[in-house]
């Protein structure tokens, strides 16, 4: 019985020895296991580290990343994972707070004043020979994460060895979509609770292989697509927005949208009076930017459009849509379409041995998503008070809202300390207005928050235009796409600005930073 994750990682790369990991690097899951052990014996040897020490990872997307993480976690110790993108003096109050006693760091994130620190990069001169992996229980922890602190006080998210191998025992269910031996792509920050799922726990489990991509440019992602052609592209929800609108800009630049809109639309039809050609011929190209052999598109991270999924779908890609949190070791839920082995179609639901509700749902069937099951972590680290406040009756209470469609698929609505309460005291919930201010081309980010206009509470959008985009010619987008919803929801007095919306490290809007930029005066191009 496989009790902590060095247990699951050495019996995959001992079943698959022969197979390539690190598809950049040729390296073998031979390779990888080796580099684990030699990495572990540095620790326990130089710096001593043990079970239940805290050893923090500040890099980008290397191959010692993930040789690292599972290094850290084979001797008991707990890997802090540390968002690359935070200032020096954040890490070091992280590392403080968690007791840390080595960072294994880039040399470009080395800090002062705090821990040790050891190059990630460095090869280890070490015999793997004298590794020896601690005696680890499934309920002990493995790593720690500091939450996005959007507001409030940040929190430290410990999840177990429990909860990994929960979640390894959990993805084979989406095996009809994410196969075996797939080539997964790797840009997403490893740090993250996503890219731990999909860049490192998943690849393994499915005894896939993994192209790392530490760059975050775009022209990278398109040259590695075509060069090494991937199975599996998980993005968050503004890297398939983006591609959406480049479909869609150069289907119209080629006056071709409305006809291939047309036969996506009909493609059921075009097959079924063997007529496919037509529909291949739309989805040809747009498969080839990705390399031609992706069968599966994840996006997590932040809320999907339902209109951005529902698009890829009508490609022909399986669109895996994950809600989860850090707190529930990231997929909480996946809504992801795709024919099972006996026929029938799944459309979503949770891992399994994990619950899924809404609590308390208004008469639009709207509520507070709760989640519990094996996934869900044991409780923040030293903070009684946060985890009275998280749980109850064994739920964990996520703080967003959302609600069930016909399919049973979860769409999100925001986040509950985010809900708009008008005077007249209904709801309004910025995820639904700023996805259908989206659907405008010229429209490139969209935030909707509450406002008091006149001593009355109103829906106010900040948007991120194309550039040229006047005030003008925004409000008549806003007033087309208002004639679609009830008109107490109407967002009225918006402001615009060229310039990139403030965004988190997982690319979610900060509406809290952008009210107080609103509060400061630094949107002055506005309509109110």
């Amino acid at each position: 019985m496989i009790k902590n994750i060095y247990d699951m990682l050495s019996r995959i790369c001992s079943e698959n020895k022969d197979r390539i990991f690190f598809v950049r690097q040729n390296e073998t899951y031979a390779d990888l296991l080796r580099k684990v052990k030699r990495r572990a014996v540095q620790l326990s040897q130089k710096f001593k580290i043990k079970k239940g020490d805290t050893v923090a990872i500040l890099s980008g997307n290397t191959p010692e990343f993930i040789n690292s993480y599972f290094a850290i976690t084979s001797l008991g110790a707990r890997a802090l994972m540390l968002d690359t993108g935070l200032s020096p003096t954040e890490h070091l109050n992280m590392m403080r707070h968690t007791d840390c006693k080595l960072a294994l760091a880039q040399k470009s994130y080395f800090l002062e004043n705090g821990p040790e620190m050891f190059d990630i990069e460095t090869l280890d001169e070490t015999n793997e020979k004298d590794f020896a992996p601690a005696d680890v229980a499934a309920e002990d922890l493995a790593m720690l994460s500091f939450t996005s602190g959007s507001t409030g006080n940040p929190k430290i998210v410990g999840l177990t060895h429990s909860n990994i191998i929960s979640l390894a025992d959990g993805i084979p269910k989406y095996e009809p979509a994410l196969k075996k031996n797939s080539l997964f792509y790797g840009f997403l920050p490893l740090y993250h609770i996503y890219g731990v799922v999909v860049n490192i726990i998943a690849p393994v489990v499915l005894r896939g292989s993994l192209l790392l991509q530490p760059a975050l440019n775009p022209k990278e992602f398109l040259a590695d697509f075509q060069q090494y052609h991937p199975d599996v592209i998980p993005g968050v929800p503004r890297v398939w927005e983006l591609f959406y609108k480049r479909i869609i800009d150069q289907a119209k630049e080629k006056h071709a949208y409305f006809a291939m809109k047309f036969i996506l639309a009909t493609r059921q039809l075009w097959r079924a009076i063997g007529m496919g050609w037509i529909v291949r011929k739309v989805t040809k190209p747009i498969h080839e930017i990705f390399g031609g052999n992706v069968k599966a598109l994840v996006s997590a991270g932040a809320a999907l459009k339902p209109r951005v999924r529902r698009f890829f779908e009508s490609l022909g890609f399986a669109v895996g849509d994950c809600y989860g949190l850090t707190e529930t070791t990231g997929p909480g839920n996946f809504n992801f379409k795709f024919r099972m082995a006996n026929g029938k179609m799944h459309y979503a639901g949770p891992l399994p041995n994990n619950e899924i509700k809404i609590h308390n749902p208004d008469r639009e069937g709207v509520g507070e998503i709760w989640l519990r099951g094996s996934l869900v972590m044991q409780g923040y680290v030293g903070n009684p008070a946060a985890n009275a406040e998280a749980f109850q009756d064994g739920w964990f209470k996520t703080g967003d809202l959302g609600k069930f469609d016909s399919k049973k698929r979860l769409i999100v609505k925001g986040r509950q300390k985010q809900v708009i309460v008008l005077d007249s005291g209904k709801n309004v919930y910025n995820d639904e207005l700023e996805d259908l201010y989206l659907a405008n081309d010229e429209i490139l980010a969209a935030a909707v928050l509450e406002r008091k206009i006149n001593d009355k509470v109103v829906a106010y959008g900040v948007f991120q235009v194309k550039p040229g985009t006047t005030l003008e010619r925004v409000r008549m987008l806003i007033k087309t796409s208002n004639l679609t919803i009830a008109p107490y929801k109407w967002v009225t007095h918006f402001a615009i600005t060229e310039n990139e919306l403030p965004r988190t490290s997982a690319q979610k809007i900060k509406h809290y930073e952008i009210a107080a930029m609103l509060d400061r005066g630094e949107f002055p191009n506005r309509s109110e």
